[in-house]
């Protein structure tokens, strides 16, 4: 049961959500890491333009330190025993025409 309380009703999975900043260290797996990132190749974008990317190392691999180092002190302390660490990109124009995609960062955030 949730001590937090709603001003109103919504779905439990939303109220009773929770956001660690503490991993296992626990690998995972391409077969884990894979579906996270089928279901944001499905979420909806601005003319269907899916302006994101994503650039992922898993933790004791060549790329993590390069990833790693992006991160201030402060999450650097929690993320250090995350499996992977992903970092999102955005395109800020529509490929098919080079104009600004003012929803970018909206689109990319959803995916």
């Amino acid at each position: 049961m949730s001590e937090r309380a709603p001003e109103y009703p919504i779905h439990p999975i939303i109220l009773d959500r929770w956001s660690p900043r503490a991993m296992s260290g626990e690998a995972m797996t391409r077969e884990e890491l894979f579906p996270l990132f089928e279901a944001a190749r499905w979420a909806p974008s601005s003319y269907n333009a899916q302006p994101w990317r994503f650039i992922y190392a898993h933790r004791e691999t060549e790329h993590w330190n390069t990833l790693f180092n992006l991160m201030i002190e402060f999450n650097q302390s929690w993320a250090k025993n995350a499996a992977v660490l992903v970092v999102v990109i955005s395109r800020s124009t529509f490929e098919k025409n080079n104009k600004p995609s003012p929803t970018h960062s909206f689109d990319t955030g959803a995916a």
